[in-house]
């Protein structure tokens, strides 16, 4: 329980830091200048999964899994640490590259440009903190854990305001507001994981290869399952304008509160499960899993009746009236997470009993799915066509997530 409250504070002070900073950006930039940062901050959170390669979940399995051999963990964090820089470095390069190519052809949105370039930089930054965070989470040191979230969060959210309110610095204000913190975490977080690091174990190229390996399965399915969950605002940016974006993404921003829950509990049951499956104890995971679904639906459904019937007052309340179209896609999209997400609260079941190949094909499966009913839907209803496609993908993803634990966890044999 007491991780389960570091957990839920480190993804509250997110959320709530996130929501205040969009309700800034809305009453500020409008609905354009809103639907701008939301596409470029989508793309950053594309590059977040890349730039270390997975290796920081890698860590938090693995650590976990070796709970008790403080050899080995060192021997773990030292190699991480390297193959992080190596991937974040690559990553910002490669961004910033592509920034002309993302801007101009796919979104038809100059301005992005530079954002994107400035976006660029803090990737060696971003894989290193990856690193720390999965370190921290694997040893269970869920106050370390949360400081860094929380000191990340809450100081995006102050500089970004700060920059757009009185610096008026605009969307280019709010970019920087997240990339400056985002470099200076990263340096300082590095400081709690220092006891595991040891240079004479930067290059060990058997556990830098069998975290790789991992890593290469988890980024893939962690980047398909961000494209799942970001397509639709991808989407709506390509075929319409960034003022359809803005009255999206202020639709999606209500479905946090739907899946902050089902985050908290994950952030706890990744490592007992990764834990359990080291000593082969596939009962106690059994028992995890129908004890944290049943319970973690009951406080979404609770939550999902007070947005549904609250929403539109809530979106004039905490916006403006500008923005009341995100109402109706709201409501759609309300019933697709309600139903799939809690699922999220054990959705790392498969990674932390090895399966994590047949992630990637499962995630691969929804996204393409969902990419195809957005593609479908968009160009002839808008944005109600976006939620209609993600809800849909939403319980169908549920279904299939429900499958394979069955199968693989269920139906496991000793």
């Amino acid at each position: 329980m007491k991780d389960v409250q570091w957990s839920f504070i480190s993804l509250a002070t997110a959320s709530l830091s996130h929501l205040l900073l969009r309700i800034v950006l809305g009453k500020e930039l409008g609905p354009s200048g809103l639907g701008l940062y939301t596409l470029v901050f989508t793309i950053y959170m594309f590059g977040m999964q890349f730039a270390a390669f997975g290796i920081g979940a890698a860590l938090t399995k693995y650590i976990a899994q070796y709970s008790d051999d403080e050899g080995k963990i060192k021997e773990f964090v030292s190699s991480g640490v390297i193959g992080s820089l190596i991937s974040g470095s690559a990553m910002g390069i490669l961004l910033y590259l592509l920034s002309p190519l993302i801007a101009i052809n796919f979104f038809d949105m100059p301005a992005m440009e530079e954002l994107l370039k400035i976006t660029a930089i803090c990737f060696p930054f971003i894989a290193i903190q990856k690193v720390v965070i999965g370190t921290l989470n694997g040893q269970r040191r869920m106050q370390a854990f949360a400081l860094v979230n929380i000191t990340q969060n809450v100081s995006v959210a102050i500089l970004s305001i700060a920059l757009v309110l009185f610096f008026k610095m605009d969307v280019t204000g709010a970019i920087i507001g997240y990339v400056a913190p985002t470099i200076l975490i990263g340096i300082l977080s590095i400081y709690l994981a220092k006891h595991d690091i040891q240079p004479s174990l930067f290059i060990s190229k058997t556990v830098l290869k069998e975290i790789s390996w991992f890593g290469f399965y988890v980024v893939l399915a962690n980047s398909i399952g961000l494209i799942n969950m970001q397509i639709d605002s991808l989407m709506v940016g390509h075929f319409m304008d960034e003022t359809e974006v803005g009255y999206y993404a202020v639709a999606i921003i209500f479905m946090q509160g739907v899946i902050l829950l089902p985050q908290v509990v994950q952030r706890v049951t990744t490592p007992v499960m990764a834990k359990y499956y080291g000593k082969n104890d596939f009962e106690s995971i059994r028992k995890l899993i129908k004890s944290t679904m049943v319970k973690t639906f009951g406080g979404i459904l609770f939550i999902s009746v007070i947005i549904a019937v609250f929403g539109n007052y809530l979106i004039i309340t905490i916006f403006t009236e500008e923005f009341l179209p995100a109402y109706r896609p709201m409501l759609i999209l309300l019933v697709g997470y309600s139903i799939c997400a809690p699922i999220g609260s054990v959705g790392n079941t498969l990674s932390s009993v090895g399966k994590v190949n047949i992630v990637f094909k499962m995630t691969a499966l929804c996204a393409l799915m969902n990419t195809m009913l957005n593609l479908i839907l968009i160009p002839n209803y808008g944005i109600i066509g976006a939620a209609s496609a993600t809800s849909i993908s939403q319980i169908i993803t549920l279904l299939i997530h429900l499958l394979f634990i069955k199968k693989y966890v269920f139906n496991h044999k000793l």
